[in-house]
């Protein structure tokens, strides 16, 4: 009998949302909330990555690589509708 190949299970994370955010995404079976998360993560982390290569050669302050940060935020949930 051939021997199958076992996949490595994705690391897993728990996160705390609204009830009415969690009542609205229950009732969308045809979309991959997993998928939802974790390119928005990816798109998070992607922005911080940047603004920190950024900081590391310029002289802006922390408060402003903040500000530059919460308007990537902002701009990223717009773009994925998230926050409505």
């Amino acid at each position: 009998m051939p021997k199958t190949k076992k996949t490595k299970a994705a690391p897993h994370m728990t996160f705390s949302i609204p009830d009415d955010v969690k009542r609205r995404a229950q009732s969308r079976r045809d979309v991959n909330w997993s998928a939802v998360v974790s390119r928005a993560i990816g798109e998070h982390l992607d922005a911080l990555e940047l603004v920190e290569k950024v900081l590391a050669t310029s002289r802006l302050t922390r408060a402003d690589v903040d500000e530059i940060a919460g308007e990537i935020d902002r701009a990223i949930a717009k773009r994925n509708r998230i926050g409505r």
